[in-house]
């Protein structure tokens, strides 16, 4: 906080230590792995304000939590922050039943009589103190903040009940948006299972009665390979074009002048599929799809819904895994006779 910083009438300002009952990391130690015991979480399951409880989550003894546990207690309404690898992620903790416990990526926070959960939960989250955070994380492999240095941050607050009105009304937005949000994976739902329908022909459109036919993708358009290799980098200017089906930049010469789709044909992104329509170049392991006698938008739809699975089984394995032109060329998709159908779907 800047020393010359305004605060209202009736506020506090105080260091995060002088506003906790406890302040204390996870485990630092070595623990055996069981089958049947208390989940040992790291900062990795701390998402979106949630702990997520996992059935594959690792496992330790209860006679190492036990252990652990011995001078101190994990209690409902105890905030948990991220603080090594992904900084400043919180949750407060709810519905504890001494089931899983922390590595030392993870603090546990426990407000004292000042200061409240979900308002210490809220500061934790706005940008001052996110920035404060990162100023004081250590450079190294994996980022991370001492206790020590966390607990010298600076914490403006009001009167109880102001915190608590100040909190209400954060928690009404938040569910709020947990609700848009839900709503939103709900419509993703519905329409990939639209999709699915439609572009299997199980859903038809009013109207359409003709039967679909299997055609190769090679015979419904022309399938080409990028032009350029490693070495255009370094003996060209810096323009557009495409590597991987994704846009960057490089050379001054264009090879293609169309609409198209971009599939890319290896690396981690193999299947990956992009339109394009202009002036652009690839690689010589990015194909290029154009000339399409079919609706190239319904054609798009089609090889993202099913593509990727069919490249998973018939790709080449190695160190990079790729799809080769011939494979590609003979996959087949059933696609609707009336070029009108497609344009409707």
């Amino acid at each position: 906080m800047q020393n010359n910083q305004k605060i209202p009438e009736g506020w506090s300002v105080k260091k995060l230590k002088a506003c906790l009952s406890l302040l204390k990391d996870g485990t630092h130690g070595t623990h055996v792995d069981v089958s049947n015991g208390v989940m040992l979480l790291s900062a990795k399951d701390v998402v979106n304000g949630q702990i997520i409880l996992s059935e594959d989550a690792r496992k330790i003894s209860f006679n190492d939590f036990n252990s652990l546990h011995k001078n101190y207690h994990i209690q409902n309404d105890d905030i948990v922050l991220t603080i090594v690898g992904t900084i400043g992620r919180c949750a407060i903790i709810k519905n504890y039943d001494n089931n899983y416990t922390f590595q030392r990526s993870v603090a546990i926070l426990r407000p004292n009589k000042e200061i409240t959960s979900k308002y210490l939960f809220s500061y934790i989250q706005g940008n001052s103190f996110q920035k404060e955070l990162l100023k004081r994380q250590s450079v190294s492999a994996q980022p991370g903040v001492y206790l020590d240095d966390l607990s010298k941050i600076s914490l403006i607050f009001p009167p109880l009940p102001e915190q608590e009105k100040i909190a209400g009304i954060l928690g009404t937005w938040d569910e709020a948006i947990e609700k848009l949000s839900s709503l939103i994976e709900q419509k993703k739902l519905l329409k990939k299972g639209l999709m699915q329908r439609l572009l299997t022909g199980k859903t038809r459109l009013n109207g359409f009665t003709q039967p679909w036919k299997e055609v190769k993708l090679g015979d419904m358009c022309k399938i080409t390979t990028g032009k350029l290799d490693a070495n255009a980098m370094v003996e060209h200017g810096i323009y557009k074009f495409f590597t991987c089906a994704r846009e960057t930049f490089l050379i001054d010469k264009y090879a293609f002048d169309t609409e198209a789709l971009l599939i890319s044909g290896n690396g981690a992104n193999v299947g990956y599929i992009h339109y394009y329509n202009g002036k652009f170049n690839v690689y010589q392991r990015t194909y290029v799809l154009d000339k399409f006698i079919n609706n190239i938008f319904l054609i798009k739809y089609m090889l993202e819904q099913f593509l990727s699975t069919r490249i998973e089984k018939e790709k080449k394995a190695g160190n990079t895994p790729y799809i080769v032109l011939d494979t590609l060329s003979k996959m087949k998709l059933n696609i609707p006779s009336d070029i009108a159908e497609q344009k409707a779907i």
